[in-house]
């Protein structure tokens, strides 16, 4: 209250979310009318600051065009009336691990996969009984069109084809580069992904609340990051080689802090709703059980591991590591992503 109008809004802005957990996108365009309001500001610098904001800006209008038409075409507003429609949403969320428009094919792999893994999210979660999903799980494991025919549902057909088209689409591209192993992991990934969702469903299904370090197992693969994340190295010929596939595959510490802190985070906010829908118990009520404290004092005990969490992050991302710092920094956008839209 005591500074002057331009440094309160920097400090509030602050207070609210700090700048090192803020999308560096949104970031900018606070900056850029923060900057307007200086009496030392470079005008000819602001100028191109808002011209080069609208162009990248334009960019990505046309990116959400064309996956909103990839959407449309699947038709599955109609095909799967439970499934919630997402596509902007995600679309954002992948815009926030890497903006610049040399990563344009990262971000609408990204986003189509995103979008296929909210849609096993709503089927696992909220639609087929458990028994539907153990035959959906065997097929996505068998990844082949023969198994189409032991899946017992018309929309479950529906689903499994799209997502083989998106490998077939997938593998098509990534051959073309010679990078064969990207289609791989990123299924692999999938694959994964769908076992811990598979967990959780039989959990739910024999109403049993697992132990929180058992739960915190599994959420690291339900956390969805491995799939992003995967999804987002298609696109990065010149760092995400085999050995950078290998090592995202390997769950390095700082992989492992990010998918924590997705799946937490994700719990802390949504873990009311998804009792009420009857889903598996989230990790604040397994961390309830587990000590026997109260859902408060729960919450308060995952934002810890959150705070630890990120400076397992904060650490790896100053210290020489395996990885290249690109592609750690798409993983410090993915958790600050996290943090914008559900904090």
């Amino acid at each position: 209250m005591q500074s002057s109008p331009r440094l309160g809004d920097h400090i509030r802005n602050a207070l609210t979310r700090p700048f090192h957990k803020g999308l560096p996108r949104i970031e900018a365009r606070k900056y850029i009318s923060f900057y307007e309001e200086d009496e030392s500001r470079n005008d000819t610098l602001l100028k191109f600051a808002k011209i080069d904001f609208n162009r990248v800006q334009l960019l990505h209008k046309q990116e959400l065009s064309i996956l909103s038409r990839w959407w449309n075409d699947l038709n599955f507003a109609e095909e799967l009336p439970y499934a919630r429609d997402r596509i902007v949403e995600i679309y954002f969320w992948i815009n926030g691990i890497h903006f610049e428009p040399q990563y344009a094919f990262s971000r609408m792999m990204a986003s189509k996969y995103t979008k296929i893994v909210s849609l096993l999210d709503d089927t696992y979660d909220a639609h087929a009984s458990f028994e539907e999903l153990q035959h959906f799980t065997d097929a996505i494991e068998r990844c082949s069109k023969n198994a189409i025919d032991q899946l017992p549902a018309d929309y479950m057909k529906v689903l499994y084809i799209a997502l083989l088209n998106l490998f077939d689409e997938t593998e098509n591209d990534m051959g073309k580069q010679g990078r064969s192993y990207a289609s791989f992991y990123v299924k692999e990934a999938f694959k994964e992904l769908v076992r811990g969702y598979h967990a959780e469903a039989e959990w739910a299904d024999k109403c049993h609340v697992p132990t929180f370090d058992e739960y915190v197992l599994n959420g690291l693969a339900t956390s969805t990051y491995g799939v992003i994340m995967a999804a987002s190295f298609l696109g990065l010929e010149e760092v995400a080689g085999v050995e950078e596939y290998g090592w995202l595959k390997s769950n390095p510490k700082i992989i492992k802090a990010g998918k924590m802190i997705g799946r937490l985070m994700n719990d802390i906010v949504g873990h009311e709703d998804e009792q009420k829908r009857g889903d598996c118990a989230s990790g604040v009520e397994c961390y309830m059980k587990q000590y026997n404290i109260s859902e408060k004092k729960a919450i308060e005990e995952i934002q810890k591991m959150n705070a630890t969490a990120w400076k397992d992050i904060n650490e790896d991302c100053m210290r020489p590591t395996k990885a290249p710092m690109l592609l750690l920094q798409q993983l410090v956008n993915l958790v600050r992503v996290t943090e914008v839209f559900l904090w």
